[in-house]
C-alpha cells in the first residue's frame, strides 16, 4: 500500500533548502517579536488616548509614516516612554498630532536634546572688552563710582 504524496514524511533536502528555511525561521522569529512590541505600544496608546485598538495602530501607523521611522522603532520608543515619560520630539509631537486628530488630548514630555544640540552659555568677557567697557564708561560717566560690569 503506497502512502499519498503529501503524508509522506519528507526527507533532509539539500543544504540550499537547509539554509532557506533557517533564514525563513529567523525571520517569523522577527517578525513574531516586532508584532509583540507593537501590541505593547498600541496598548499605550490606548490606556493614554482612550482609543480602540484598531485606532490605537492607526495612530502608531502614522507616526511611523510621518516621522519616516519604522514602525517597530516607534513602537519600542513609545513603550519606553510609558516608563520614562520621555519621548524624542518628533514623536512627541507627532503623537500629540494623531491624538488631536481624533478629538484626544495627552501631555507627552519630549526627550533632552542631544549634548551637541544644548545652548552652551555665552563666553565670559575677555580681559579686552572689559578694559573697553571701563574706557567707555570713563568717557560717558563724569562720576566717580565705578561703571556696571555685567
Amino acid at each position: 500500500m503506497s502512502c499519498p504524496a503529501d503524508t509522506r514524511p519528507r526527507r533532509a533536502g539539500t543544504a540550499a533548502e537547509g539554509e532557506a528555511l533557517r533564514k525563513e525561521i529567523a525571520q517569523l522569529r522577527h517578525a513574531v517579536a516586532s508584532h509583540a512590541a507593537i501590541d505593547r505600544a498600541m496598548g499605550v496608546v490606548i490606556a493614554v488616548g482612550q482609543l480602540t485598538p484598531s485606532e490605537a495602530f492607526d495612530v502608531l501607523r502614522g507616526m511611523s509614516m510621518r516621522t519616516n521611522t519604522k514602525l517597530r522603532t516607534v513602537a519600542d520608543q513609545v513603550v519606553d516612554w510609558a516608563h520614562t515619560r520621555r519621548l524624542p520630539p518628533a514623536l512627541s509631537k507627532e503623537l500629540q498630532r494623531q491624538l488631536h486628530l481624533r478629538g484626544r488630548t495627552c501631555e507627552v514630555v519630549p526627550a533632552a536634546p542631544p549634548a551637541h544640540a544644548r545652548a552652551r552659555p555665552a563666553p565670559a568677557a575677555t580681559t579686552r572688552s572689559r578694559s573697553r567697557q571701563w574706557a567707555r564708561a570713563a568717557r560717558s560717566s563724569s562720576r566717580a563710582e565705578t561703571p556696571n560690569l555685567r
